[in-house]
């Protein structure tokens, strides 16, 4: 079994999230207020960056801070699981809209 250490899982997963969202590295550098060149030393393992930096990294993302460090495996369960909540959700509203257009069908009728 490979442990990885918890920079390299941050970084793994800065690049898993930054690119999930369509990010380059310099679109997340400008948000941030870093250079391109700071976001690429993070990613390639040169710098590690700051708890402050951390934050704005997280949130400029969309996700909160400790998503960086979390294994993907649990990341990714965890976005599934939101996913299976959006659809539930979706499906409610749809099928409460289906029943009511039903309804009023058979009012009218």
């Amino acid at each position: 079994m490979c442990m990885q250490t918890l920079r390299q899982q941050f970084i793994q997963n800065l690049k898993f999230f930054r690119k999930q969202k369509g990010m380059r590295q310099l679109d997340l550098a400008l948000e941030i207020g870093k250079s391109s060149n700071y976001i690429n030393s993070i990613e390639n393992g040169k710098y590690f960056p700051s708890p402050e930096t951390i934050e704005s990294i997280a949130r400029s993302l969309g996700i909160e801070p400790v998503r960086l460090f979390v294994k993907c495996e649990e990341s990714e369960k965890e976005k599934i699981a939101e996913n299976v909540i959006s659809i539930e959700e979706t499906l409610r509203s749809e099928v409460l809209e289906s029943i009511q257009k039903a309804f009023s069908k058979i009012k009218n009728a």
